[in-house]
């Protein structure tokens, strides 16, 4: 075409007057009937009297008016060409400064469709100018194609007021004769006199108050029709009545008004106005022909069907007219953005729309049409919508279609969004059912509305990650964060047909490859040695790691010996770590003896931070290994606990160690816990051994107990106590340990002791312990051991303290049988020392001697009274008791039976009371008695004058 053509629709050409007369249809100019004919007469006969065959009017074609030119909207083709010229040099400099940018494939790509698009338009220049030599000829066809399309508007125009002048000549019909009135007046001879001015003079104009009150009553008709005799149906429940007419409302889609002409509840609905409620679309239809046509039709299917058919004919009418406004949308957005990704087709009334075009496998489309109602169930047909995801049908539960605001843009970017997100959740799942992509590893956003916001983000290594993206106009990956391997990665994923289930393999690959040079580079800065000449035999690589493993990478820390290194397997089944031992062959090179891979959780991050803690934990892991070899070597029980943390970014188990088997004792609980923590800057690791006694001492209210050297810890209250080793990685400790158990034996002996005796410890250390066995008065003492001498025992004030008289036989007995018995001699003794003190305190001197030929036997010789009193701790009934008797009794009987002591003590020997029984030739005494009876004794002993009577209570209990 030479130029653009703009069309007015009236072809009328305001410089040629001599045209009007057929242009305008007005009937004017003799010369122009040949064109409309020669009138007739009623009967049909031409209205001249010459030959009808002379009737018409011959015009040659020289004659013929001539055309309207048209020149508006014309562009001349020098204008054209200078503008596409231009525009070309334009997009040229702009490809030639932007060369620097991208890749080779990018810029490469970039010439290509500049060149493409530039030969286009030069192809359409060359067309131009082809037609210009045409030039006159289809100026003359457009100025002969606008005279006819005027001509064609105006027989419609002819033909409408025809139509109108018909309708207007409805009211000038000719009233049908009056039969009733003539039967009356033939009947009776009598005509019924009417006043000329009801029918000939217009009546008066209502008032406001009468068309007030006209529409109250036709409103008062309208509510008796529609609760009494005419129910709408439930899908026009909605309604309102006022101003003399009912307005029902289909809810998104029409308001209708309608009204009635008589009284009665069967007469005609008449249809007053229709409006559309949703967008877009008119509210009020203009005053054209198709309001005229639904007019019409409204009244017929309202007199024939009422309420029922109207909604039927409207709502259908409705929803095709939805269907229309989303078609054009959709064409309109084919024409701009989305040129060339959108196939739109019209099947029947059903609208589909396809698209992502060039995006390769199955076909993705929405399909928008009428969906069947129930009437028996009051259910009308809708407007609505199907998906299909890959050529098959998807849930459209989580899509919102708005019928009553229409958007077909809204309605596509919604849907393409649910179609991103599941592609995403795809790759997502198949992600991170993988071990190198853990949750920390992926995130996943969506967006309900647009899928530009939705995107997946994958950590590759700490340092790089990959974001996922797919552009909802033409469905096509978009990897972000690109390099090298990204780029391949991406035309990859664009050339699947079944990306949602196939794009993790791709992304695997990517992370595989990243992977690999990011472990080296951190590993060599945190001061890894890489052995790269390492090169053990294919078959044990297989053996130990698996046929999986795609990449093996060996390290090693300076600090360890040269048979212990660390591995790293990288493949599709996971990424892991192993521990492993090696020897070197006799023939050379290396062979794998032993390898185990660590317990890592999950995908970790190999930051600096992660390799600081592999160190840590690969020294753990060697010490423990090299240990429990030496315990099974040994036949000692053991087992390994691992962490219960699970989610810790290392886990280091923890070895349990047969306390019984290990020490041949049973003090202690089950298990000794041996642990492994930090590393000191020469690479020594520090090894803690934790155990706990059997019966906690929970009286001990002492701090924390430690050795000189700090090498061992104690806490009393909760009976545990730890050891600590800082040893080379991979040095034996179990010697050790056994040796450091039998040291705190003998302390965790003494406090169980005065745990039992539920003693006040006073001073608790590895080499010497002192507690409180009385506290009123308080009565202390200590125990001094260093493991090379015997043990010590002292009393912090010797001279003051009951037990000075037996501190001998106590410190042999501490050495023979240990503290506990030494307690539970302090505990018998005491009243008895006491009482003996006090007894000695009170005589004069020189007249009583107290004796301690053991711990277990005291003699009190009463030098002038000739009197010796025994006492000897013995076993009576299982209790222990204290024997007191006098010796030299039955000698003393036979001597003289007035003897002053003997007749006084005989009325003791015979009492019983409590804590204490006579025996008639002495009594025993438990140790709460014990002391009041050796002061009745000595009382007694030493009274000048018997007793009476009434002095000797029976203590009966």
């Amino acid at each position: 075409m030479p130029a653009a053509i703009e069309i007015n629709g009236h072809g009328s050409h305001e410089g040629n007057p001599s045209n009007t007369g057929i242009i305008n249809g007005n009937g004017k100019g003799r010369e122009n009937l040949s064109a409309m004919g020669t009138p007739q007469k009623m009967d049909g006969s031409p209205m001249t009297d010459e030959d009808p065959s002379n009737a018409l009017v011959h015009l040659s074609l020289d004659e013929a008016p001539p055309l309207p030119q048209i020149t508006h909207g014309y562009q001349s083709l020098s204008t054209i060409i200078d503008r596409t010229v231009q525009s070309s040099y334009g997009k040229l400099l702009e490809i030639v400064d932007s060369l620097q940018e991208g890749s080779d494939a990018a810029r490469r790509k970039r010439l290509l469709k500049y060149l493409s698009d530039t030969r286009q338009q030069f192809i359409k220049v060359l067309v131009l100018a082809q037609w210009a030599g045409k030039n006159a000829d289809v100026s003359r066809v457009i100025d002969l194609k606008v005279w006819m399309d005027d001509q064609r508007m105006n027989y419609d125009k002819v033909v409408w007021e025809v139509v109108e002048a018909q309708r207007a000549m409805v009211n000038a019909k000719i009233p049908n004769p009056d039969l009733a009135t003539a039967v009356r007046t033939l009947s009776t001879g009598d005509p019924h006199r009417t006043s000329a001015r009801e029918y000939y003079v217009p009546p008066q104009p209502l008032t406001s108050s009468e068309i007030a009150k006209t529409f109250k009553n036709i409103n008062t008709l309208l509510h008796i029709r529609f609760n009494l005799h005419d129910i709408p149906p439930v899908y026009f429940n909605q309604y309102e009545i006022s101003s003399g007419r009912v307005t029902f409302t289909s809810p998104h889609e029409f308001e209708l008004d309608m009204s009635i002409a008589d009284e009665d509840h069967s007469s005609q609905l008449y249809f007053i106005d229709f409006r559309l409620i949703f967008k877009p679309a008119l509210k009020t239809l203009p005053m054209d022909r198709l309001r005229g046509e639904l007019e019409g039709r409204g009244d017929e299917i309202l007199k024939n069907k009422g309420l029922v058919g109207i909604y039927d004919f409207l709502h259908d009418f409705v929803m095709t007219h939805k269907i229309a406004i989303l078609r054009r949308q959709f064409l309109e957005m084919s024409q701009g953005k989305w040129s060339d990704t959108l196939y739109i087709n019209m099947i029947k009334r059903t609208l589909v729309v396809q698209y992502w075009q060039g995006k390769p496998g199955a076909k993705n489309w929405i399909e928008i049409g009428i969906r069947r109602g129930n009437p028996e169930q009051g259910v009308s047909s809708s407007l609505s919508f199907r998906w299909m995801r890959d050529a098959k049908e998807a849930s459209i539960a989580d899509i919102i279609f708005d019928v009553g605001d229409l958007s077909a843009e809204s309605l596509l970017k919604s849907v393409i969004a649910r179609h991103t997100a599941y592609i995403l959740k795809s790759i997502y799942r198949q992600l991170h059912r993988l071990p190198n992509f853990g949750a920390d590893h992926l995130n996943l956003q969506l967006a309900s509305d647009t899928s530009s916001l939705s995107k997946l983000t994958v950590q590759l290594t700490p340092s790089r990650d990959l974001t996922v993206i797919i552009e909802p106009i033409t469905g096509r990956f978009a990897l972000q964060r690109p390099s090298h391997m990204v780029i391949r990665g991406e035309n990859t994923l664009n050339q699947l047909p079944d990306a949602a289930n196939k794009a993790h393999e791709t992304i695997s690959k990517i992370r595989f490859m990243t992977m690999q040079e990011e472990i080296e580079l951190r590993a060599k800065s945190m001061g890894w040695e890489i052995l790269k000449m390492l090169n053990p035999k294919l078959i044990e690589l297989k053996k130990f790691f698996g046929s999986g493993t795609m990449y093996i990478m060996y390290m090693r820390k300076k600090s360890w010996s040269d048979n212990w290194i660390l591995a790293v397997s990288l493949g599709v089944t996971g990424d892991y770590w192993w521990v492993v031992e090696i020897n070197e062959s006799v023939r050379g090179g290396w062979t794998i003896n032993d390898a185990q891979r660590l317990p890592i959780s999950g995908n970790q991050q190999v930051t600096y931070q992660f390799l600081e803690n592999l160190e840590r934990m690969v020294a753990s892991f060697i010490t423990l290994y090299t240990n429990t070899r030496k315990l099974s070597a040994d036949g000692i029980d053991y087992r390994l606990i691992p962490t219960n943390n699970t989610g810790a970014a290392i886990m280091i188990p923890t070895l349990n160690i047969n306390f019984k088997a290990l020490t041949k004792s049973d003090w202690g609980a089950n298990n000794l816990r041996m642990s492994l923590h930090d590393l000191d800057r020469k690479g020594n690791i520090t090894v803690l051994v934790e155990g706990k006694m059997k019966t906690p001492m929970t009286r001990l209210h002492s701090a924390d107990l430690s050795a000189a050297k700090s090498d061992v810890a104690f806490h009393p209250r909760s009976g545990t106590f730890i050891m600590q080793f800082v040893v080379s990685v991979g040095s034996i400790v179990t010697d050790a340990i056994t040796e450091r158990l039998h040291r705190i034996e003998r302390l965790i002996g003494f406090i169980t002791t005065v745990q039992k005796y539920k003693l006040t410890a006073k001073t608790v250390t590895l080499g010497k312990i002192g507690f409180i066995y009385n506290k009123k008065p308080e009565l202390s003492a200590e125990v001094t051991f260093d493991g090379e001498h015997e043990m010590e025992l002292v009393f912090d004030t010797p001279t003051a303290n009951p037990h000075r008289r037996i501190s001998s036989f106590l410190r042999t007995l501490l050495n023979q049988r240990g503290l506990t018995a030494v307690v539970g001699t302090l505990y018998l003794t005491l009243p008895l020392l006491v009482a003996l003190d006090k007894i000695e305190d009170s005589s004069p001197e020189d007249e009583v001697f107290v004796l301690a030929r053991s711990s277990e036997w005291y003699r009190i010789e009463y030098l002038k009274k000739n009197f010796v009193i025994d006492i000897k701790l013995r076993t009576r009934r299982d209790s222990v008791w204290w024997f007191i008797r006098d010796p030299m009794l039955r000698s003393q009987l036979q001597e003289t039976n007035h003897h002053d002591a003997v007749q006084r003590l005989r009325h003791i020997w015979m009492e019983s009371g409590l804590g204490f029984e006579g025996l008639k030739n002495g009594l025993v005494a438990n140790k709460d008695a014990v002391g009041m009876v050796l002061s009745r004794i000595h009382t007694t002993i030493m009274s000048p004058e018997p007793p009476e009577e009434s002095e000797i209570a029976v203590m009966d209990g």
